[in-house]
């Protein structure tokens, strides 16, 4: 009986693990670009919003439907959960890090951070869905 109980459990656990659909549930905006009516727009925009997980073996795409759109990005490996993607634009560097966070193999939610020439721009956490 315990053999079919645990059985069971790990069939359940791996079932979820490949389910990898999130929600936006928290858009924290640190720049100075932006007014707070601004941020307001910015956070209607991306709260709610659902963002999907692909894993490959060192990289990983986030396609998120942002107003409909989809925006999809690929982002590198750093360490065991942390993926980053860096962009150059002349003298400016923008650089989009996603941190996971982990319950032994179970992702259960992860934050994009934004930084623009080395500062904290702003963070987006998303949930599992």
């Amino acid at each position: 009986m315990k053999k079919v109980i645990l059985f069971f459990l790990i069939s359940l656990f791996s079932i979820t693990i490949q389910a990898q659909t999130f929600v936006c549930t928290d858009f924290d905006y640190r720049g100075s670009e932006l007014t707070p009516q601004k941020v307001q727009k910015e956070k209607i925009k991306y709260l709610g919003s659902k963002a999907t997980l692909t894993f490959y073996d060192k990289s990983l795409k986030i396609s998120a439907k942002i107003n409909g759109e989809i925006v999809s990005v690929i982002l590198d490996k750093n360490n065991n959960n942390e993926y980053q993607a860096t962009e150059k634009h002349g003298k400016n560097i923008t650089r989009m890090v996603l941190k996971l966070n982990k319950w032994v193999e179970y992702i259960r939610s992860f934050s994009i951070e934004f930084y623009k020439n080395y500062s904290l721009e702003g963070t987006i956490t998303y949930k599992r869905d």
